[in-house]
């Protein structure tokens, strides 16, 4: 067998990652293997720090990239994984995510009022959280990423599992939101369809966040005690592009204060240019998700890493 050569006919996880081991040691990076992960869209190979260097690193999984397709990331324990894309993905179902955020309100006394999601199916399992943690969500991914597909998954999850109302925002003329307007529910607070209707509702959000913080200064509270309002904006750079200076300034009102007020924000975007997710926008919605983007920068405004570019459609991302 030549030096650098991997068996592909290996059967499982393990003899994989051991024979990445073997052949990363010839390459002159000498790691340990841990153990593997099957995720819905990739293979997971972790090893454990060495003998090696960051180059060492880049330059052995340079030669395993342009043969085999491998990739890699340093982690932060000082070890690394290295990643394989399976031919044949495993797509997650509506019902696979309906059931892990039943599962998580099932375990939590307060789960309804904390507001859980699901995002997906990662390495380590299903990707669930709540506004309590997340506090405002960030979105971005290009046409045919599945941006509109995740956005309905979560607008159902909170119908459905929580007691919040929702505030929806979709400048292009209801295209995506305009089906809540026949809210069984009764928990669709408002779909605006216009920009000038966004930034009233945006400032009616504001107003209401501000009432709230009135009533726990009167009632000696730090957090306040009633539904949760969760506002969903489908397409920010259309309203970024016609009233940029409104929006921006109520978004960052909202997202700065709006958490003690039980008031959250879900902004997506298929265009994450710095014009359209500013640098004030983005440090303070603090979970971001970003699916696949036209280009490593674009990757880069909304996770700080470039990978997004390289992800598959349908689907596929990452979450921070």
């Amino acid at each position: 067998m030549c030096e650098g050569e991997i068996t592909m006919a290996t059967v499982t996880l393990e003899m994989e990652g051991k024979d990445l081991e073997r052949v990363l040691g010839q390459l002159g990076v000498g790691a340990t293997y841990i153990d593997g992960v099957e995720a819905p869209q990739e293979f997971r190979f972790n090893f454990s720090g060495g003998w090696y260097t960051k180059t060492a690193v880049k330059q052995a999984m340079d030669i395993l990239n342009s043969r085999y397709g491998y990739n890699y990331e340093i982690n932060t324990s000082g070890g690394f994984t290295v990643t394989r894309q399976k031919k044949n993905r495993q797509f997650v179902s509506c019902g696979d995510t309906v059931n892990s955020i039943k599962e998580a309100v099932a375990n939590d006394p307060n789960g309804k009022q904390k507001c859980y999601l699901c995002f997906g199916k990662g390495a380590d399992g299903y990707i669930t959280t709540n506004f309590d943690e997340a506090v405002h969500i960030l979105i971005a991914g290009t046409t045919g990423s599945g941006k509109s597909s995740l956005l309905n998954s979560l607008i159902m999850q909170i119908l459905c599992f929580s007691t919040a109302n929702v505030i929806l925002i979709d400048p292009k003329n209801g295209a995506e939101f305009g089906l809540y307007e026949q809210d069984i529910h009764d928990r669709v607070e408002h779909v605006a369809k216009d920009t000038q209707d966004a930034v009233k509702w945006l400032k009616v959000a504001v107003n209401i966040m501000e009432q709230r913080y009135s009533e726990m200064s009167r009632k000696g509270l730090k957090k306040y005690d009633g539904k949760s309002i969760i506002v969903v904006i489908d397409e920010l750079a259309d309203l970024m592009m016609t009233s940029k200076k409104e929006v921006e300034e109520h978004i960052i009102r909202i997202a700065q204060k709006g958490r003690a007020a039980g008031i959250h924000l879900i902004v997506a975007t298929q265009d994450p240019r710095a014009k359209v997710v500013t640098g004030l926008i983005k440090y303070n919605l603090p979970t971001k998700v970003c699916l696949k983007t036209a280009n490593a920068q674009h990757s880069m405004n909304i996770i700080d890493v470039g990978r997004g570019a390289e992800l598959l459609d349908k689907g596929d991302g990452l979450v921070k």
